[in-house]
């Protein structure tokens, strides 16, 4: 079998290296994060994976021209998914007919569903023919006897969401607990979750080390150049698979030659002239609507942070999707990991599908450029979905838990009308910057199966493929998308 090195063990890179290393190739991991599996900690917590935390990478980033920001992504076996909120849904399969349409029907519903089985343990539908119960992710949803979460569906049913009892199961959009890949308060990342899978598979992992570039014979990929400390080293490969996420993954293939000439590194011989790479960013735009619990009402015990979200489809609430994510613990403890930290509560108002585009470059200053905001539909579909956000916190439903809720003045017809505050960020769901589609397609980097065009040997298998950011959290996307390509390796 053939040596494969995959770059980053993160959410997608660990599923897809275990499922190799099953099939009998011979698998090197490389990770620029320690070796210990994973940040640790309780899954109600983030802590570690903020700005310059000690586990992350840390960007400079703008949200919009002259909106500066910073962002950090998971640098640690494991990923993103070690410090997130560990709540694990599923795209919906409007999601995966969108990206059918451009890359295929590959990546329709009907075909992905295997791969949505196979990675899970759905411990509450156990006996669900769309479910999984013996993958490595444990999946379990929170909330379903806790006060918080109860008032705020209740508040959103009469605000006219659709109670969903499952939101994994593909069917109408509407509110409902999120699926957790968590244990209680023990969140079951892909470094936990996998890793049986990966010492019987006997894939190599290799942490600490920080991949250059891909080397090129020609256009066919015959390893890496890395560092490791002081030292460098070439790792020799018969295929490489880049799952560093849409942040690094365009920019190691702009480092390696492959991206138009205006982007890649001019000091590197081109390899293919793709001009996607870097380009097409989709995200989320966030605005954090805060409020504030009444005393009464406890909050210590609670097992996970985000707990339940009304999914709205474009046309109910908005001219766009919008999603309302509820968290039933405080942002600092949230942040800091310190249950005893009070401070304000959050109703997060997401744009679920939007058209706005961004980029990825090898700046040394702003790296990430998301674009958000860029048309007025947008930017009023945001505005309607806090104005839906103030229903639901406003509602008599929620008026014994909520003390207080922190609305722009434009709610009651007072103040600007724009969205752009304090409050507004990112929800960290990139996707896009190297996508797929068909060879024709000029900003199509990949094929379906993940092979970057123009060269052989050197596949993608991230969300950097996926032709836009699903309508929900990107956490089990990733893992999908690692175990699809493993399908679809070997089918060829």
């Amino acid at each position: 079998m053939p040596r494969v090195v995959i770059i980053g063990a993160g959410g997608s890179g660990i599923p897809l290296a275990a499922r190799l290393g099953e099939a009998g190739h011979d698998v090197v991991l490389l990770e620029s994060g320690p070796a210990s599996p994973g940040a640790g900690g309780e899954a109600w917590t983030v802590h570690g994976g903020l700005p310059d935390g000690p586990l992350t990478w840390t960007y400079r980033a703008e949200l919009w021209p002259g909106k500066p920001w910073r962002i950090a992504r998971g640098r640690v076996l494991g990923g993103s998914m070690a410090v997130n909120g560990a709540y694990f849904q599923r795209p919906h399969p409007d999601d995966f007919a969108a990206w059918a349409a451009v890359a295929g029907d590959e990546w329709s519903y009907a075909a992905c569903l295997p791969a949505l089985r196979r990675l899970e343990s759905d411990l509450d539908f156990p006996d669900s023919p769309v479910h999984g119960w013996a993958g490595p992710m444990p999946v379990r949803r929170s909330g379903a006897r806790e006060r918080l979460t109860q008032a705020f569906l209740a508040a959103a049913g009469a605000a006219g969401a659709i109670i969903e009892a499952d939101k994994n199961a593909g069917g109408a959009s509407g509110a409902g607990l999120l699926p957790r890949n968590a244990l209680g308060v023990q969140r079951w990342g892909v470094d936990r979750a996998y890793w049986g899978l990966l010492r019987t598979a006997g894939v190599e992992i290799r942490a600490g080390v920080h991949v250059h570039t891909v080397r090129f014979r020609g256009g066919a990929a015959i390893g890496v150049e890395i560092d490791h400390g002081t030292a460098a080293e070439f790792v020799p490969a018969d295929e490489v698979i880049l799952t560093a996420g849409a942040i690094e993954t365009p920019r190691l293939l702009l480092r390696s030659g492959i991206g138009d000439s205006g982007r890649r590194d001019s000091s590197v011989q081109p390899v293919s002239a793709r001009r996607g790479v870097g380009r097409n960013l989709s995200d989320h735009v966030a605005v954090d609507v805060p409020w504030r619990v009444r005393p009464d009402v406890a909050v210590d015990d609670l097992p996970a942070a985000w707990t339940a979200a009304w999914n709205a489809p474009a046309g109910t609430v908005a001219s766009h999707a919008i999603e309302l994510l509820f968290a039933a613990l405080p942002s600092s403890v949230i942040e800091s990991g310190d249950r005893s930290a009070g401070g304000a509560h959050k109703l997060r108002v997401t744009l679920a599908d939007p058209s706005s585009r961004g980029s990825i470059g090898l700046d040394r200053g702003t790296v990430v450029r998301y674009g958000y905001l860029s048309d007025a539909g947008e930017r009023e579909a945001l505005r309607d979905g806090i104005r839906v956000a103030a229903r639901v916190l406003r509602a008599s439903e929620m008026a014994d838990v909520v003390a207080a809720a922190d609305l722009p003045d434009w709610i009651d017809g007072r103040g600007p009308t724009e969205p752009a505050s304090a409050h507004v960020s990112t929800a960290l769901h990139s996707c896009g910057t190297a996508r797929m589609g068909d060879v024709a397609d000029a900003d199509a980097v990949a094929d379906a199966h993940g092979r970057v065009y123009g060269t052989s040997g050197l596949r993608i298998a991230d969300a950097s493929l996926l032709p836009m950011v699903p309508s929900r959290g990107t956490a089990l996307t990733a893992v999908m998308i690692g175990e699809r390509i493993a399908e679809l390796i070997a089918q060829e």
